[in-house]
């Protein structure tokens, strides 16, 4: 299938280094379109073709396709790849109503603007994968594969980042992700085929939350899981920065934990260099372990889904009951 690609993407993909982290060839807004940050003028697309990666799978994600074709530029032939990601608003689901609320994790144009802002960590440690172009609603990056990271590695790297970056201050950051969440869940357990203690977790949710203002927050990936964690040397590339905001430290480590049903506490602490006390991120930790845990039981449960093995036996060890 024929495809359309803007050509200052494909010049700034063809003539970009191969080293991931490198930098980005949208740095901000008004980069987008620039000669001197998209590459040579006499760039021309000779062909291109679309595979499809998914569709729909995240909240503000429209489509995820790899674009792969041919380029003349600086008087070569030279083979490109983009993934090419689209993002729109839930158009239904409970979360719907606040999509277009820039505070709230599923607002849909946040990842466009995280990749223009420059706040995404470009590595060695953790880094996002390189943008060629931001268009409109549309984000250009780098094809990146290879394996999953090592749990304790990803765990350690993400404490460094969360030690070393501050929060910054910039209106579409999402507020607190587990926050919101429940405050528009009610989960009827009556029937449910799950160890009564989830159902005792999540009757006290509101004051498990409540404890959470006692932990300092910190710059949040939002779905800091396996499957986004790639390694690559001396970096994990970190893909779907689309929930990037702000959570209590321990929140992130908790969904990686969650990913992998390891305890990861440990390592995370070791690289956040006593920047956050370990008890407090113990506490943000658990607390989102316990309800982020519950609340996906209870929805593969209620689904007739398959459990993952030991999920459920991990929350329940991590309960703060």
């Amino acid at each position: 299938m024929h495809e359309t690609v803007p050509v200052r993407v494909v010049a700034a993909a063809v003539g970009a280094p191969d080293a991931v982290g490198a930098p980005d060839a949208v740095g901000a807004p008004d980069a987008v379109g620039a000669p001197d940050a998209m590459g040579a003028p006499d760039t021309v697309v000779i062909d291109c073709s679309a595979q499809p990666i998914m569709s729909g799978s995240g909240a503000a994600t429209g489509a995820v396709t790899r674009l792969t074709g041919r380029a003349r530029a600086g008087g070569q032939v030279l083979p490109f790849t983009v993934v090419r990601k689209r993002c729109r608003p839930l158009a239904t689901g409970r979360h719907a109503a606040a999509a277009r609320d820039p505070r709230h994790w599923a607002y849909w144009r946040r990842e466009p603007l995280a990749y223009t802002s420059g706040v995404l960590p470009r590595g060695p440690g953790l880094a996002a994968p390189r943008c060629y172009g931001v268009v409109d609603d549309t984000i250009y990056l780098q094809d990146v594969t290879g394996a999953p990271e090592s749990p304790r590695v990803a765990a350690r790297r993400l404490g460094a980042w969360q030690a070393r970056t501050p929060v910054p201050d910039l209106p579409w950051l999402a507020g607190h992700q587990l926050a919101q969440r429940v405050a528009v869940s009610d989960l009827d357990w009556t029937g449910t085929d799950a160890d009564p203690r989830l159902a005792t977790i999540w009757a006290a949710r509101h004051e498990l939350l409540a404890t959470l203002t006692r932990v300092p927050a910190v710059l949040s990936h939002g779905d800091f899981h396996i499957d986004h964690l790639i390694a690559d040397g001396d970096t994990t590339v970190v893909l779907d920065w689309a929930a990037l905001g702000v959570s209590p430290a321990g929140a992130d480590l908790a969904h990686l934990a969650l990913s992998t049903r390891q305890d990861l506490v440990d390592d995370y602490l070791t690289e956040l260099d006593g920047r956050v006390d370990a008890e407090a991120v113990r506490l943000g930790y658990r607390t989102t372990v316990a309800l982020t845990g519950a609340s996906r039981l209870h929805w593969m449960r209620s689904r007739g889904m398959p459990v993952p093995d030991g999920f459920e036996a991990f929350v329940l060890a991590h309960a703060p009951l």
